[in-house]
């Protein structure tokens, strides 16, 4: 339900600090580095960090009794002073059959004056190590309302609120992710609950223009050198998505049309000085709506926005309907455009459907990244979606611990590494276009809500018609990626080649990848791709083509997220031409298709046993070549009987040697 709740107007001041980011060196020609887009966030979050000296997740339990509805902040903001001052009143609903005390996040360098419940009953509070804990007057039962109204002010700590200046200009602007909503106004400061809607009230000095979520109802001068914007969401929205952005912008209006007679409106608040550049840079904003929305779903928040709003901050921010956008980004040779997509598609991945937990945070970061490769590959194509993937987001060659909990919050494995799961989920299922079912599956019951990465899973799971975990264990909860060697030999089978392929996976900081692995073999009379199953970390394969392979290329299209693939260039014969055995399609019906391979030319013995180790069939008693071989069991005995259903045994024997493996006969 989409609550319009709106209390008695309250005085309310606020201040969001706009993080710096680092650039970083090295990246590639002609191109900004991508760091931008983290550097500065979890350079904000190890300040919060640093001001709260605790761990991040603190005991909680009194924020799990109620639920935050809807909040109504009223904030009056002092550049000079770089102090806030006002009202903010939250709706929230006991989830408990005696709620006695509600916890509010709030830092301490906020004075509380007041707390009052439904507009008249004053509270008892304490205020310390960054909560306000109020005491009911009563208790409140399972689904009852409340309305908490809490008066404060002060000076905001380095953080989430920024005073700064532009050409001499005072710029007021936020970034509250993950946790710094509480550094500028009292709230439920936790990604898994989001108020149902908002009104947002902002009074600042008359000089500046106020930018901020869902749309403008107001706008008042109030005849004291301030005026006050009203603005009001009114779809669900998570804390660390409500900003302020203020300064003496200019504006101007594009258009997103997404029915015949539907548009929505494309508001940009940017710098007078580089009214121009932006205006270029900016540019592609409708057509990228329409793009996600085609791929996504519709624009989730149609009845209000979208738009840029400048900031002192170095990457961007994708605060819902209005994303505030650093102002070094700002060029007018569109060479941010990937953090354009990037932010415009967090409305879907992390505004429209949101991380419940810091840990899951890969949910709204590495689905925004893999967004931008999807931009550039419906305009540029399918090569430069790989060039984008392979030079863009594994540029650096590294990433640090896992995607689900990771080392640090915002880091390139959570962006860049998170993107490239869902590359390589895209081959592993089939395709673009079922992946961007599962997307739909994984966002249908959640939007407007949260999720956590089980979720997706569940939905991957769910498209793919199997388990999964074989691939989101090591890729998602583990770290780092395989390293392949590979060899191979080919052998003329008489109308046919037969290849044996060797796979090890050689990483010393990983364990095994299980993974699909796509093989193109090169022959005169054209290119034959095979997919191998590669779930062992020494594997031998057997393959058939039908003319002689001249060249063999492993993974060339790099749906494989891996440190190498190298082929073996000494050693080929010693490392393939082993004496090995594996069943085709295992387990089988009328047929089974057998490889063996011998080191050397001899005589070769395959057998069929059964359980009590009985001879069943004999399949190969002959002289045979060096290298691999292929043969067909009909799942007849000697005596020319159907074997039963069950299992068996296959032995090769060969140069004084044995090499055994178990097969299943479904009837």
């Amino acid at each position: 339900m989409l609550r319009r709740w709106v209390p008695a107007a309250i005085a309310l001041t606020l201040t969001l600090a706009a993080v710096a980011g680092a650039a970083e060196d090295g990246a590639p020609p002609g191109l900004a580095p991508r760091s931008i887009l983290w550097e500065g966030k979890q350079a904000a979050f190890d300040r919060m960090m640093e001001l709260e000296a605790r761990p991040f997740i603190a005991a909680r339990a009194l924020q799990e009794d109620y639920d935050a509805l809807f909040y109504d902040l009223d904030i009056a903001f002092d550049p000079t002073a770089k102090t806030v001052d006002g009202i903010v009143t939250m709706l929230a609903a006991s989830l408990v059959e005696s709620l006695t005390n509600v916890l509010v996040d709030l830092h301490d360098n906020m004075v509380v004056s007041s707390v009052v419940r439904d507009g008249s009953v004053p509270l008892t509070f304490t205020h310390a190590d960054d909560r306000l804990d109020v005491s009911l007057d009563a208790p409140l039962g399972v689904g009852a309302e409340f309305a908490l109204t809490v008066a404060y002010g002060g000076s905001p700590p380095v953080g989430a609120l920024d005073f700064d200046k532009h050409s001499g200009k005072n710029i007021i602007s936020s970034l509250s992710q993950p946790s710094g909503a509480r550094e500028w106004w009292p709230c439920k400061d936790i990604p898994s609950d989001k108020a149902d809607s908002a009104r947002i009230v902002f009074t600042v000095p008359d000089d500046l223009i106020v930018a901020s979520q869902g749309n403008l109802i107001s706008y008042g001068d109030n005849g004291d050198g301030t005026h006050t914007y009203e603005w009001f969401e009114q779809y669900p929205i998570v804390t660390y998505l409500i900003s302020i952005a203020a300064t003496n912008y200019e504006t101007w209006t594009d258009w997103y049309h997404y029915g015949s007679s539907d548009s929505m409106p494309i508001t940009n608040y940017v710098y007078p000085e580089h009214l121009a550049e932006a205006q270029e840079d900016l540019n592609i904003t409708a057509d990228a709506i329409t793009f996600y929305a085609s791929i996504f779903g519709p624009y989730p928040f149609p009845e209000e926005k979208y738009g840029h709003a400048v900031f002192t901050w170095g990457g961007a921010m994708e605060h819902q309907t209005c994303t505030s956008y650093g102002e070094v980004l700002i060029r007018g040779d569109h060479g941010y455009d990937y953090i354009l997509v990037h932010e415009l598609a967090h409305m879907w991945w992390g505004d429209w459907v949101t991380c419940a937990t810091w840990e899951d945070i890969w949910l709204n970061e590495g689905f925004a990244s893999y967004s931008e490769p999807l931009w550039f590959e419906e305009i540029n194509g399918f090569d430069y979606y790989k060039w984008y993937m392979d030079s863009r987001l594994d540029y650096y060659g590294y990433f640090n611990g896992p995607i689900y909990d990771p080392d640090a919050t915002f880091n390139r494995t959570v962006y860049d590494k998170g993107a490239w799961v869902l590359h390589m989920l895209r081959h592993i299922v089939g395709g673009r276009d079922v992946l961007l079912d599962i997307l739909d599956v994984y966002s249908a019951p959640r939007q407007y809500g949260t999720a956590v990465t089980t979720d997706f899973i569940a939905a991957a799971e769910s498209v793919y018609g199997a388990s999964l975990d074989w691939f989101f264990q090591p890729w998602v909860y583990g770290e780092n990626r395989p390293d392949y060697q590979y060899a191979w030999t080919a052998a003329d089978a008489g109308g046919q080649w037969n290849i044996m392929l060797h796979v090890d996976q050689v990483q010393t900081d990983a364990g095994l990848f299980t993974m699909p692995i796509d093989i193109v073999v090169e022959t005169p009379s054209g290119d034959t791709t095979l997919v191998v199953w590669n779930d062992e970390l020494s594997q031998d394969f057997f393959l058939t083509v039908d003319d002689e392979p001249t060249a063999l290329h492993f993974d060339p299209d790099n749906w494989i997220l891996k440190a190498g693939a190298l082929e073996v260039t000494t050693g080929v014969e010693e490392a393939v031409s082993s004496l090995s055995l594996s069943i085709r399609g295992n387990p089988f019906h009328d047929e089974a298709r057998m490889a063996y391979s011998v080191p050397e030319a001899g005589r070769a013995v395959v057998a069929v046993y059964d359980v009590a180790g009985r001879l069943l069939a004999t399949l190969v008693d002959q002289e045979v070549s060096a290298g691999p071989h292929e043969i067909v069991w009909d799942g007849r005995a000697n005596d020319g009987s159907r074997a039963a259903a069950g299992v068996y045994f296959v032995r090769l024997e060969a140069g004084g040697r044995e090499a055994e493996a178990k097969m299943l006969l479904v009837r």
